[in-house]
């Protein structure tokens, strides 16, 4: 049985350590190795990162900025001839070679950065990081889980490191498409400097690839898009290369997938309030995108599509020619940005702040609030229902109770160990889901409103 095997299995409700490790309880084989590792509910990946000296020198960020005094630059001048990723902050995130070992398989020849944006500003003084991992960027072919890159996400905004993991399985547990994840221990390795320096404890999310479509939509055809700041969709003309920038495809859309998006645009922001009503579905995958917005207001994720415009992918589905909501960089949910204590609160009909025109055209339109309120209704009693919740996070804490122990530990030794971030410390998790059902209860009792903020979450709608 192979990974892709294991996929129409996943589909179920599972805890999300055993979900996960459905997906990467295997590490890549050779064709011979036919047979899988046991699937063990406790497990935690063993990942070895090695690179030489000039490699781990050539990757270091360079020019990140931060609230405080800026990071020392890299000694050695950036070699013009490396790919490099910019973050969103203007950082250079340099592409490198290295090994890296994952349980009992080795990977020779592969791409190796750091990822974040935020991120990279919060691990400037830190060694423990981010990385992207691409199988077969520097010369190797492998696939890991059936993907090709691996995401090590080091979870510096959050205490209980679980956040994500978390946040992904209520995503999927309420019926949009998400990434699956699993855990790591993630050591480093760089010849004179660093000897298995334990990095510590990482969140393993599934990238939103070929395989993820392919299983999720039973195409890989469509256009995935990863936008940043956008949060409206607006009319820039009839040319779609206006729109690119903002949309930022992962490939070159066709020339009817362009006019798709510019068409949607202009429906969202222009159209007069029949035809939008008469259209929308035709456009927008509206299951979809209610289901994406209840999980969304029920994590108070408020680092979001519906804030900054960010940490989401748009799909056009080929099947369907519709467009759809998939989730992304969960680290800042269960009210991790902005005032905690009143996001616990959060308005799950205005889950954001200032105006939303998608979704307030979306919800005016006959039937579709009344729509929202019984989908909510409804995963109030499953996805996003206390016990379960409680139950999923007692398994996780469980499974991962010694490997966030060392991160700590390693984290100390250090002398990386930070105090409250810019918001404060956020909630215990389960404090969190106590708080957070029982205010959700009340608002659709019709008691409670819910915590309406300006924007990021701050304060009171004025």
């Amino acid at each position: 049985m192979t990974a892709g095997d294991l996929r129409p299995l996943l589909g179920r409700s599972f805890p999300p350590v055993l979900a996960a490790l459905i997906l990467f309880g295997t590490p890549a084989r050779t064709p011979a190795a036919d047979k899988p590792a046991p699937l063990e509910r406790d497990k935690v990946w063993q990942v070895h990162l090695t690179l030489t000296a000039d490699e781990y020198a050539a990757i270091q960020p360079r020019g990140v900025r931060t609230f405080g005094p800026r990071p020392k630059e890299p000694e050695k001048p950036a070699d013009p001839n490396r790919e490099v990723h910019k973050s969103q902050f203007g950082a250079d995130l340099a592409w490198g070679a290295a090994a890296v070992a994952i349980g009992n398989q080795t990977f020779e020849k592969v791409g190796v950065r750091y990822k974040g944006n935020g991120t990279i500003m919060d691990t400037s003084r830190a060694l423990k990081k981010s990385f992207k991992i691409d199988l077969d960027r520097a010369g190797g072919s492998a696939r890991f889980a059936g993907s090709k890159t691996i995401n090590l996400n080091c979870g510096v905004t959050d205490p209980t490191k679980l956040r994500e993991a978390l946040a992904y399985d209520v995503y999927r547990a309420a019926g949009v498409p998400a990434a699956r994840t699993t855990f790591a221990e993630v050591r480093l390795t760089v010849p004179g400097k660093y000897d298995k320096e334990l990095l510590g404890f990482y969140t393993v999310v599934e990238e939103a690839d070929k395989p993820f479509l392919k299983d999720r939509f039973g195409t890989d055809k469509g256009l995935v898009m990863k936008p940043e700041g956008l949060r409206d969709f607006t009319d820039l003309g009839d040319d779609w290369d206006r729109y690119k920038k903002a949309y930022a495809p992962k490939r070159d859309a066709t020339p009817e997938e362009g006019k798709r998006l510019v068409a949607f645009a202009k429906l969202v922001d222009k159209a007069d309030d029949a035809t939008f009503r008469k259209d929308i579905e035709s456009y927008l995958d509206v299951d979809n995108y209610l289901r994406f917005m209840a999980a969304t207001a029920f994590l108070a994720n408020t680092d979001s599509f519906f804030d900054l415009g960010h940490n989401y992918y748009l799909h056009l589905n080929p099947k369907t020619n519709k467009l759809q909501f998939l989730p992304w960089d969960l680290d800042r949910a269960f009210a991790n940005f902005g005032n905690a204590t009143r996001n616990m609160d959060l308005s799950l009909i205005h889950p954001y702040g200032g105006t939303h025109k998608l979704t307030e055209r979306l919800l005016a339109a006959p039937g579709v609030a009344e729509r929202y309120q019984k989908l909510f209704k409804e995963l109030a009693g499953t996805a996003f229902a206390k016990d379960r919740l409680l139950k999923e996070l007692a398994a996780v804490e469980k499974a991962t109770a010694d490997a966030r122990a060392a991160d700590a530990k390693a984290a100390t030794a250090r002398k990386e160990v930070s105090g409250p971030g810019f918001f404060g410390v956020p909630p215990e998790l389960s404090a969190f889901v106590q708080t957070r059902t029982e205010s959700i209860t009340a608002q659709l009792d019709g008691k409670s409103k819910g915590f309406i903020p300006q924007r990021f979450g701050f304060g009171p709608k004025k």
